[in-house]
């Protein structure tokens, strides 16, 4: 005899539970369950109720699941929570690779897959039964009894406990049901469900109500305003027809009792972009060069193999107009697309876009859409109503079924990695479902990552080069300011001379200009003047930045915050002061310095509410207001064409981080920002202003050349044994007691090294750049090897050790492989 098994994964469970367990599927069950479903299964000796689900499904012979020798007798599966697939077929294995991969848990990759919202929890209700007692000689008893008779009889147990206030009330609650008191029931819920509202319709058909209506059938006028609005419209919310019939919930009612309506129930969809009107757009003629690259790249989609390649297209190329046909393309073939933007920030642009061109066809995920928005847009591609899904990092899991291509717009930027577990590159889960599905994956980017463009001139990845603007305009003319010149003429402001008469230009010709300033705030530390005392983070160890909004110091990092000292903590002295510059700052300046000129802030402390980047954008254009001032999310994507004047400030403030893609990132950012003066048909200026007039990075990005600058990049990388060559991990320690920490820093080492490989380097422990965060003392292992497969067993097997060794103390350990930020 044979008998249907299914193999489970847990949510939320430790490391040491990690792993597939086997289950019964139950008779009544097996038509329902499917492998990609969600299930509540009984877990442990107590047979607690434990949300999992199905990987595999397989028939097995009955007495096979007794092994007498470990006494295990296998559990039947509880309950299907939803009789479908919520991890597809090419993500579930994907979640095989992933936890590989990236040495997690299938929990934590799982997580990634679903919409927030979704978990499951347990709900436990109360009711008194019809049963008369007489009191109980425990009081607490009678309480529990007394509160359930205020109530009507039944409460939840969470919220009957608060109002009780006794101790042993688990125990109360099970004496009440040995003796017929009460019974508990449970019911399982998830944070977030498709919404819905009560609705009404005709009980008959058209000609009964018609008929009803003319022979005087039915008499009172709030009754004949229902049916007649009824008769044109199929169903019709409650809430609706009370306003626009004037009638009361009682006259529904009454005509429901008579079978002239019923109540139905009609589910919403929670739409982010729905109040929003795109006019349509039609595809443009490309120029010769997008011309070739969609050649090119929907030849490569035609083969219905996987591939990838690369557009490097300078800023304003027309690179969004190649990806909108080659998505259409992909449309003709029947199949569909994922489209990956870097910030939040490009997400309303790029989804104007698109929905001008594709209509109801797109949706939209990130995550500043609310819980609501998230589960209807997922459950929209779940159900495959959609084609094309935009959206940020965490859209590359995505269910799109039939999956034909998957774009990388901005490839070079570091927000595609997570710095939270699993510690996932979206580049290289977009690469690994593009190989399961046969697709197609392209990065885009005008200044691409040195790892990407590495493997394209090596020849791993196809290459397409765009050289020019669709429009004829030229690049932007680029001007560097020394500002140690500046300091000895007497300028200690933030701008430049030049600068300053370049904005007043601007303004004054009704043209626009944008200020980009890689930190926020108002300055970046607070000391005193006396006795060098600088205000630090208590929690982080790191200088604290000031705020002049709120009048208030804020760690970056762990968000700790306190009141602006009118006197230094330490000596008493009243000459304390701020110093370094932030955006707010800036902002400030402009609005002292160019009052005839009007001023906007986009940055993290701006952009904290829903739908602020599309207001602050949407302003910044439809107002014409004259210079923006922001972080690095000005500095890429957005195409502004009054936009003819970009300054840089602080342009050398990114290097000398002690990350080996510092150079990197300076090249790409001036080089992005730059990019946004000129786009439309007047010339774009660039005055970039620094204090090292002599770093390669800088000097490229003002020439804008993005080949220069690798071939001196990777002459270092390759020197240093730097990606591409190598890959690097990185094993953070953490925990309150820091000579604890460094001990199991220092014990782990040995076995990393032990049996080595030629080409695997273990370097420390050392405390972290930033040694200390939100409380915790940080060390850490720098690990160099050639192979990647290699280096993740190392990786692996180690890490078992370690959370063994850790799970009962106060610490936590951290593996990233080829982290993007090493601080």
């Amino acid at each position: 005899m044979t008998v249907l098994t299914a193999s489970v994964v847990l949510l939320n469970t430790t490391r040491a539970y990690d792993k597939k367990y086997t289950y019964i599927i139950p008779d009544g069950l097996a038509g329902r369950i499917c492998t990609g479903c969600r299930v509540l299964v009984p877990f442990g000796g107590g047979s607690t109720v434990k949300e999992g689900f199905v990987l595999e499904i397989k028939p097995v012979d009955a007495g096979s699941l007794r092994n007498d020798a470990k006494n295990i007798e296998y559990k039947p599966i509880k309950q299907v929570l939803e009789p479908y697939s919520l991890i597809k077929g090419d993500n579930i294995e994907l979640l095989e690779w992933m936890k590989r991969e990236y040495i997690c848990t299938y929990s934590d990759v799982i997580k990634c897959m679903l919409p927030p919202g979704i978990n499951v929890k347990t709900v436990k209700t109360v009711k008194l039964t019809d049963k008369e007692f007489k009191a109980f000689k425990k009081q607490d008893l009678n309480r529990i009894v007394e509160n359930l008779n205020c109530v009507g009889g039944e409460c939840e147990y969470d919220e009957l406990r608060g109002m009780c206030e006794i101790k042993g009330f688990k125990g109360c609650i099970q004496k009440l049901f040995e003796c017929g008191a009460v019974t508990v029931e449970e019911c399982y819920q998830q944070k977030v469900n498709a919404k819905s509202v009560k609705g009404v319709s005709l009980a008959r058909t058209r000609e009964e109500i018609i008929e009803a209506l003319e022979n005087n059938a039915v008499k009172r006028i709030q009754h004949i305003r229902v049916l007649e609005i009824l008769l044109d419209n199929e169903l019709v919310s409650v809430a609706d027809i009370q306003r626009f019939a004037g009638v009361t919930s009682s006259v529904l009612d009454t005509l429901s009792k008579y079978g002239y309506i019923c109540y139905k129930t009609i589910e919403l969809q929670r739409n982010p972009i729905k109040d929003r009107e795109y006019e349509k757009t039609e595809h443009l003629t490309p120029t010769a060069e997008q011309a070739a690259a969609l050649e090119k790249l929907m030849g490569q989609l035609d083969t219905g193999t996987f591939k990838e390649s690369l557009i490097h297209g300078i800023t304003g190329s027309g690179k969004t107009e190649v990806y909108l046909q080659l998505i259409s393309h992909c449309f003709d073939m029947g199949k569909r697309a994922i489209l990956l933007v870097p910030e939040i920030s490009l997400t309303p642009q790029m989804v104007e876009r698109f929905v001008s061109r594709f209509g109801k066809r797109v949706a939209v995920m990130h995550s500043r859409l609310s819980l609501g928005e998230r589960f209807d847009q997922w459950r929209l591609i779940n159900e495959g109503k959609v084609d094309v899904v935009v959206g940020a990092r965490s859209a590359v899991f995505a269910p799109v079924t039939h999956l034909g291509l998957v774009i990388i717009d901005e490839e070079h930027e570091g927000s595609y990695k997570s710095e939270a577990m699993p510690r996932y590159n979206a580049k290289e889960v977009a690469r690994k479902r593009c190989f399961i599905n046969n697709a197609l994956l392209v990065y885009g980017s005008a200044t691409p990552s040195v790892d990407t463009y590495y493997r394209a001139k090596n020849g791993d990845i196809d290459l397409v080069e765009m050289k020019n603007r669709p429009n004829t305009s030229e690049l932007p003319k680029v001007i560097m300011v020394d500002m140690r010149l500046e300091l000895e003429n007497g300028n200690k402001t933030p701008f430049s001379y030049l600068l300053q008469e370049e904005l007043k230009n601007n303004a004054a010709n009704g043209q626009q200009s944008i200020l980009f300033l890689n930190r926020r705030g108002f300055s970046t530390f607070v000391i005193c003047r006396n006795c060098g005392y600088t205000m630090k983070c208590p929690e982080c160890n790191i200088a604290l930045t000031f705020h002049a909004k709120s009048d208030r110091l804020i760690c970056h990092y762990c968000g700790f915050t306190v009141k602006n000292p009118a006197q230094c903590p330490s000596c008493g002295s009243k000459h304390i002061r701020h110093f370094g510059v932030g955006t707010q700052k800036i902002e400030e300046e402009i609005r002292n310095r160019l009052p005839e000129s009007s001023v906007i802030r986009m940055d993290i402390d701006t952009v904290g509410y829903k739908n602020a980047h599309e207001e602050i954008l949407s302003r910044f254009k439809n107002e014409n207001i004259n210079i923006m001032v922001g972080t690095q999310m000005i500095a890429k994507g957005h195409d502004f064409l009054n936009v003819t004047l970009v300054g840089v400030l602080a342009a050398d403030s990114m290097l000398n981080t002690g990350d080996f893609r510092a150079n990197e990132r300076t090249f790409q950012l001036l080089t992005q920002v730059a990019g946004r003066a000129g786009r439309g048909e007047k010339a774009g200026r660039v005055i970039v202003q620094t204090y090292n007039t002599d770093e390669y990075s800088i000097l490229a990005a003002c020439r804008q050349d993005f080949t220069g600058f690798y071939n001196q990049e990777i002459l270092i990388r390759e020197r240093l044994g730097y990606p591409p060559f190598n890959n690097i991990a990185v094993i953070t320690f953490s925990g309150r007691k820091d000579r604890r920490v460094f001990e199991t820093a220092k014990d782990i080492g040995p076995e990393l090294s032990e049996d080595a490989l030629p080409d695997f380097t273990v370097l420390g422990p050392s405390r972290c750049p930033i040694p200390k965060l939100a409380g915790k003392y940080r060390w850490r292992i720098v690990i160099k090897a050639g192979d990647r497969e290699k280096l993740i067993e190392r990786l692996t097997l180690v890490s078992d050790k370690v959370w063994k060794k850790i799970k009962d103390e106060d610490m936590s350990m951290s593996m990233d492989i080829n982290p993007y930020n090493m601080l």
